[in-house]
């Protein structure tokens, strides 16, 4: 049970254009239509493809703190949404892939991120990976006779082959230097709501980090139907900062279209090899505790 601490994450970050409309019809249909309110909106037209490599996991007190620490891989899309009834800025995940079983049911069952089971290959930072991939099990067809098959979620790779960039990052002092240079580099002020102050858009990506979720069960007896639904919210607490970088290379993300996981489509992305804006790796360690609840379907 929460809170999890987190120690040795190492997470990479790959900025890309989206389309803000496709962006609004992700936060209608797990945000605003459940809750029959419109109260989230995308922050921007961007959104983050994330891989991450975290060292290690485990519950921080009891009864589960003595049940050993396991390590995971995570591969994620990570959108910017801003509640608009509260004033708040919050990442939404449409998409999360993991490597752990522990993982997977902890994050569906407790909080409602939307974790898949997959594979990866992700390096060591912080030198530029020349690759990284996620896998995961997806259907290229929505047709009786099509396999479900290991492939390829995304792949981010560094455009024309291998870099030659001397040095090949530039080093950010502080998580607190990082976040202002995604908020400069990505040009999100001028696009984002007009009340929002920069020191707010700042601290989206930093830590805390605030996330919201749509927790819900399909029902037993009525399988057309849920018997739970929740909106909730949980923030990460940084805990310790170690490193982190902005990469100099040009990398773009590759993603092969299946029907099971109409990425391209639902995030409103460009055809073939989408431009990264901007790429970034960062290494910290993190707490994560319990939920505050939103809204819950009445019984």
């Amino acid at each position: 049970m929460p809170p999890y601490v987190a120690e040795g994450v190492q997470f990479f970050g790959f900025a890309v254009k989206a389309d803000k409309a496709k962006l609004q019809a992700i936060c209608d249909r797990y945000l605003n239509g459940p809750c029959g309110r419109q109260d989230f909106v995308p922050l921007v037209g961007r959104v983050l493809f994330v891989l991450n490599r975290i060292a290690r996991m485990y519950a921080k007190n009891p009864p589960d703190d003595n049940r050993g620490w396991y390590s995971e891989q995570e591969g994620a899309v990570w959108m910017p949404v801003y509640d608009s009834k509260r004033g708040r800025l919050l990442w939404y995940h449409p998409y999360m892939i993991v490597d752990s079983s522990y993982a997977l049911c902890m994050g569906r069952e407790i909080y409602g991120f939307p974790k898949e089971f997959g594979w990866f290959d992700i390096s060591n930072g912080p030198n530029p990976p020349q690759a990284t991939h996620v896998d995961t099990v997806m259907v290229k067809e929505l047709v009786a006779g099509c396999e479900a098959k290991q492939a390829c979620f995304f792949e981010a790779k560094i455009a024309g082959g291998p870099s030659t960039s001397s040095p090949p990052y530039q080093t950010m002092a502080s998580y607190k230097q990082l976040a202002e240079t995604l908020v400069e580099r990505l040009e999100v002020a001028p696009n984002a709501a007009p009340v929002l102050a920069s020191a707010q858009l700042s601290n989206l990506l930093s830590m805390p980090i605030p996330m919201v979720f749509l927790k819900q069960f399909r029902d037993g007896v009525s399988p057309d139907r849920v018997c739970f639904q929740s909106i909730q919210e949980a923030t990460t607490r940084m805990t310790r900062f170690h490193s982190a970088c902005v990469y100099l290379q040009r990398y773009e993300i590759l993603i092969e279209d299946f029907a099971s996981h109409p990425v391209r489509q639902e995030l409103g992305l460009t055809p073939g090899p989408i431009p990264v804006d901007l790429a970034f790796w960062a290494l910290f360690d993190f707490e994560i505790g319990s939920c505050t609840e939103v809204w819950r379907a009445p019984a």
